[in-house]
């Protein structure tokens, strides 16, 4: 059985407060090899970290208070706006805190920069970030250009010389092609999820290499676009898909999977990472694997 890394979700968001300096720095000290990070460009063209285009009424406190409608934008939002926004604990009784009953709150934390996070894990020389490009290609009206957030999180990794420990993953291909062109040696790992195309229409996301135009292989797609891995979610994630992957050339990386015998099954058919909230979960199955 192979030994996939040990991605944290979001720095774990069963177990602590997603996207936060404490979870992150809770997931290096518990021996995870990397976390999955959001990143979004604000209004000043810095890099913050926050999953959701909006600011979530579940998560979200300014001044002590919930936030409410209407929900500003993260790119209408200046960094230091945001770094003033608490999401430390989900609000009480909602459905984020009922699905995350184990999470560990931690009031005073705020919604963090890349450059924060690149800052926090560093000492853990081995420890890598897959950062997601958050983009949107169903309405660029939510978000930053593709092109422009990819620019941004390049030139912040070459300035932190942050470049060998990074994994650059998104849903929005285009971001990724254009990151791979700026830094061919970047790793890049394209992510999907099970989405409805018509062959001959072209798909934003795909930044013209959708799939139906190499016979249907999301493999084959990602390895013409310049892709080093493919980022599956779990429920295209089995024996048959890694094997495909491989034999394309690409890692297989497979979100979220949260789930001890899903693990399992993923790390013998060959996964080369599994992102998880639960990566204490997944370090006890690998521990058990090698027993």
């Amino acid at each position: 059985m192979s030994v996939p890394l040990n991605i944290a979700h979001r720095g774990g968001a069963a177990l602590w407060p997603e996207n936060t300096l404490f979870a992150f720095s809770r997931s290096m000290e518990m021996g995870c090899d990397g976390a999955e990070v959001d990143v979004q460009l604000t209004r000043d063209g810095a890099l913050a970290v926050f999953h959701d285009f909006r600011l979530n009424p579940t998560l979200c406190r300014r001044d002590g208070a919930w936030v409410k409608a209407p929900l500003a934008l993260i790119r209408e939002l200046s960094l230091a706006e945001l770094g003033a926004i608490d999401v430390g604990r989900p609000k009480p009784r909602s459905l984020y805190a009922r699905t995350h009953r184990g999470l560990v709150p931690r009031d005073g934390e705020h919604i963090p920069s890349l450059k924060d996070v690149i800052a926090c894990v560093r000492p853990a020389k081995d420890f890598r970030l897959f950062i997601e490009i958050k983009t949107s290609p169903e309405n660029r009206a939510l978000s930053a250009a593709p092109e422009e957030t990819a620019e941004a999180i390049v030139a912040l990794l070459r300035a932190e010389k942050f470049l060998n420990r990074s994994v650059l993953v998104g849903f929005d291909w285009p971001a990724l092609i254009h990151a791979k062109r700026l830094e061919p040696k970047l790793f890049c790992w394209f992510s999907t999820w099970r989405r409805r195309t018509r062959k001959g229409i072209a798909a934003p996301w795909a930044g013209g290499f959708d799939p139906w135009k190499f016979g249907g292989s999301i493999p084959e797609a990602i390895k013409h676009a310049g892709g080093d891995g493919w980022f599956a979610s779990s429920a295209q994630a089995d024996g048959r898909s890694i094997a495909a992957a491989h034999d394309a050339g690409l890692k297989f990386g497979v979100w979220t999977v949260n789930g001890a015998r899903s693990m399992r099954n993923l790390a013998k058919f060959g996964a080369d990472a599994i992102c998880t909230d639960r990566p204490d979960r997944l370090l006890h199955a690998i521990e058990q694997s090698r027993r």
